[in-house]
């Protein structure tokens, strides 16, 4: 198995070698207090912005980074075999330097020749145009000078083929950033398509098919484009913003379609293992654990960061998470050991140590601390929450809010319980109505503590 370690020393000599030379740019905090557009760093490219605009960058025009990332809206798709919500996004940028054809090359090169990846392993997808942007031809053609047949090529739209922080075009406000992309995936076999269990089986498949075959193991953003005045005009410079998941990288380096069986993931899960005296391999068990997996790791990333469980912004996130992985924990094996101690330090701060601004020794003890004081607060009503969940026949948004009330259940939590029921739920109302009696109840303090001010 290459270890992930390997993996960044030669992401990182690849980068900084001639005739590439590229400088290296501290990465970001995951937690930017400093920036209220947004509540986490999502990716790479966020504290490039304005140098992706045309600002002179201090350090130059090349520059690389792995930069660790966190996407929330990600919480309820872990344990697809894609997704996680904290990860490390190996990134490289040309601010107006070299663009597709040195970008395309290089990036090939990194993927077989350092890597060691077969090409025959690799398919493409290329942007197949807009009513604003016309189809990225020039990718096409350097991807076949590259040695790409037509049937590996493969054109999507604005879904899956243009990027920007708000996504598609139409969604993107005035004064972002986009362009059209071309990504590479890595075939694990046709054999997963034609699995007795895939629901795939049937349809024809693709590189974005969800049927777990094709993995995006690598994205080349050509940010060309900025929105003025409800349409897309282009930069005065031509960027290359390309973007690749440490995890999926060494999930396709060591042919493994599963994330959570690289080093990156192991050790952690051997602690899960542990704990609950279950195995990962026996089916019913590989979500549950996936998600304790990735929630307690992206919770570890931000504490370090400086991030504590509250019900605003995102210390709610961080309690969302930890409690999830506790209800997790719960349906794993109801009368497991409740402290993610062992996880966190022998599996996720292990695996970590020297990496990413993690110190083993002088940081666990403070992690540990946080989470151990949300768990045990959680847990004592665990048992009573899940059980009023159970019981009530019409649960709606006033009911999910009295349970949170009463029994701390994140409003997501008791969402994704009825879903796993079977319970028919109008989510949007639900969700408004939870909210409705949210404001109502934080009006009513404020106004109890205005009172006893003024006594």
């Amino acid at each position: 198995m290459m270890q992930h370690s390997i993996i960044r020393e030669n992401y990182s000599k690849y980068w900084e070698s001639a005739p590439r030379k590229h400088k290296y740019a501290i990465p970001s905090s995951i937690y930017l207090k400093n920036d209220p557009s947004t509540l986490f760093t999502s990716s790479g490219m966020q504290q490039l912005v304005s140098f992706l605009k045309g600002k002179p960058h201090p350090i130059g025009k090349r520059l690389y980074n792995i930069q660790p990332c966190f996407r929330s809206q990600d919480i309820n798709l872990v344990g697809d075999s894609k997704h996680t919500t904290f990860f490390e996004m190996m990134g490289n940028w040309s601010l107006g330097d070299y663009f597709k054809d040195e970008q395309l090359e290089w990036c090939l090169k990194y993927f077989t020749e350092i890597l060691g990846l077969s090409k025959d392993r690799l398919y493409i997808t290329v942007f197949e145009g807009s009513n604003n942007v016309k189809k990225d031809n020039e990718s096409q053609e350097i991807w076949k000078k590259l040695g790409f047949k037509d049937e590996k090529i493969f054109f999507y739209g604005v879904d899956h083929n243009w990027w920007s922080r708000y996504g598609d075009p139409y969604h993107m406000p005035n004064g972002e950033i986009g362009g059209p992309d071309t990504e590479v995936f890595f075939d694990f076999g046709e054999e997963l398509k034609f699995h007795e269990k895939s629901k795939y089986q049937n349809e024809k498949c693709h590189p974005n098919c969800e049927c777990g075959r094709f993995l995006e193991i690598g994205n080349s953003v050509f940010i060309e484009y900025i929105k003025k005045d409800n349409k897309l005009i282009e930069l005065p410079q031509k960027n290359v913003d390309y973007g690749g998941g440490l995890e999926r990288i060494s999930a396709a380096v060591n042919n493994s379609s599963d994330m959570f069986k690289t080093d990156l993931y192991i050790p952690t899960i051997n602690e899960i293992e542990k704990i609950t005296n279950q195995k990962y391999e026996n089916q019913k068990n590989k979500l549950l654990m996936q998600i304790i997996c990735d929630h307690i790791k992206a919770s570890v990333f931000l504490i370090i960061n400086g991030v504590t469980p509250s019900n605003k912004e995102q210390g709610y996130i961080l309690r969302r998470l930890l409690r999830r992985s506790v209800v997790k924990m719960h349906q794993l094996k109801p009368d497991a050991n409740c402290s993610f101690e062992n996880i966190i330090d022998n599996g996720i701060l292990k695996t970590y140590d020297g990496f990413q601004n993690i110190n083993r020794s002088k940081q666990k003890n403070t992690i540990n601390n946080i989470v151990d004081e949300e768990v045990h607060k959680f847990s004592k009503t665990l048992e009573k929450g899940l059980k009023e969940i159970n019981k009530q026949e019409n649960i709606n948004g006033i009911t999910a809010f009295n349970i949170y009330q009463s029994y701390g259940f994140p409003l997501e939590i008791t969402m994704e319980l009825l879903k796993e029921k079977g319970k028919y739920v109008d989510f949007e109302r639900f969700r408004e109505d939870f909210q409705n009696e949210l404001t109502k109840h934080q009006d009513i303090s404020r106004k109890s503590a205005e009172k006893k001010f003024k006594h």
